[in-house]
């Protein structure tokens, strides 16, 4: 389905429309920016809220299936003054190991101090021979646990408790 931006709000390709009567939500995307490696994001000159959205890094695995648990996810909207800046850092994935080993957590990935999701914990580290807990979102509108790696199999893997 498409959809196109308009002053008061959305229409949809199928007749369908949202509109806001908050005059602070009106408005077309200004820009998009997406990081993949730590920087510095710079607010626009005619912005006034941002929407973001982050993932931490995933944990490392192991011989037999045994993997980490996947990073976290938050996203949250917020108020902003034009021409201030945020360091993004982007939480990289845990290292994989050898069997028996415990795998790497993830990191942490955030913007400045408003939200930040963790990285998911590295296989073995919970218990033995088994799949890494995932990160937590925190400070956004919305915060995801990321899901728990597989533990030991053979030939196909299997869960671990919680």
């Amino acid at each position: 389905m498409a959809v196109t931006l308009t002053s008061t709000g959305i229409t949809y390709s199928n007749g369908g429309s949202q509109t806001s009567t908050y005059v602070q939500d009106r408005g077309q995307p200004i820009s998009i920016t997406s990081f993949t490696s730590s920087g510095t994001y710079t607010v626009p000159s005619n912005c006034r809220k941002i929407l973001v959205q982050l993932v931490g890094g995933g944990g490392g695995s192991a011989g037999y299936n045994e993997s980490g648990g996947a990073g976290g996810y938050a996203e949250g909207f917020y108020s902003v003054t034009p021409g201030a800046t945020y360091s993004v850092t982007i939480g990289g994935g845990g290292g994989g190991v050898g069997y028996y080993a415990a795998g790497g957590d993830g990191g942490t990935t955030s913007f400045g101090s408003l939200i930040s999701a963790s990285g998911g914990y590295g296989c073995n580290r919970n218990y033995s021979h088994g799949g890494g807990h995932g990160g937590s979102g925190s400070s956004g509108q919305i915060n995801l646990q990321g899901g728990t790696g597989a533990g030991h199999g053979n030939s196909a893997s299997h869960g671990q408790p919680s």
